[in-house]
């Protein structure tokens, strides 16, 4: 088994930042987001070759952890590899290094492959574990945080999904949630540094779709946790957890 490993470098720019003058969660997702699809580019999978052949891989977790946020102008690699398949569901992990080559981020995520026109999940086909170079012998998944169910919140937000939350799939992007939730962390968290983001996709939402974000808060071994949960007329859509320093 070798699995096919794709590095990108970015430079932090101006409008990636949040307000501390560090890159926010959002613009490191969409680093990421942008490795995986230049794998999928190299390996000939990519998005629209993906749709003619019917179809789809789907996103259902991110587990992110943050040592530091890189600040502006700093150089990043960023660094995505494959973990493994089993049946329905791939598994891989993400990098960032700084200039030092220190590990700054890593992440690892699920996925699972659908057909695209009856939104069901289909099995891998062994092409998929040659391309990536991985072993149908070795299928262990990646372990993931349970997730805790938000009982009472704290904070809601409102919003209908606009045509910059979609993606090439023609849903709301899965950074589009993580932004949402954003916008329900309360003004004082300014002087905390998010230390973790588990989120799990539950459903898509597509544009115009009426979405209720949710969240509430807890100290908890010297974090302060949030939990939170997107819904959209009762369909639970994605439910997350941060954790702050």
């Amino acid at each position: 088994m070798n699995p096919r490993v794709t590095e990108e470098r970015y430079r932090v720019r101006y409008y990636e930042l949040n307000g501390n003058w560090k890159a926010s969660i959002a613009s490191i997702m969409d680093y990421f987001n942008d490795v995986v699809t230049l794998q999928s580019v190299e390996v000939g999978h990519d998005v629209e070759t993906m749709r003619f052949s019917g179809y789809a891989w789907l996103l259902l977790r991110w587990e992110i952890d943050i040592r530091r946020f890189p600040a502006f102008m700093e150089k990043l690699l960023v660094r995505t590899v494959p973990h493994s398949m089993n049946k329905f569901y791939a598994y891989r992990r993400f990098e960032v290094i700084d200039e030092s080559g220190t590990l700054i981020v890593h992440g690892k995520s699920q996925w699972i492959l659908i057909d695209a026109q009856k939104r069901r999940p289909v099995r891998i086909a062994d092409k998929h574990y040659e391309v990536y170079g991985l072993s149908k012998d070795f299928n262990e998944p990646l372990e993931f945080e349970d997730l805790s169910e938000l009982e009472l919140p704290d904070l809601s937000n409102v919003l209908k999904v606009r045509q910059s939350d979609l993606d090439t799939n023609g849903h709301a992007n899965n950074v589009s949630y993580v932004r949402w939730i954003m916008q329900t962390v309360p003004g004082d968290f300014e002087s905390k540094e998010l230390k973790k983001l588990c989120i799990q996709y539950k459903h898509e939402s597509m544009k115009g779709e009426e979405v209720l974000i949710e969240s509430g808060f807890e100290d908890r071994d010297g974090l302060k946790i949030g939990l939170h949960r997107v819904t959209s007329g009762g369909k639970k859509l994605a439910i997350a957890c941060t954790k702050w320093l």
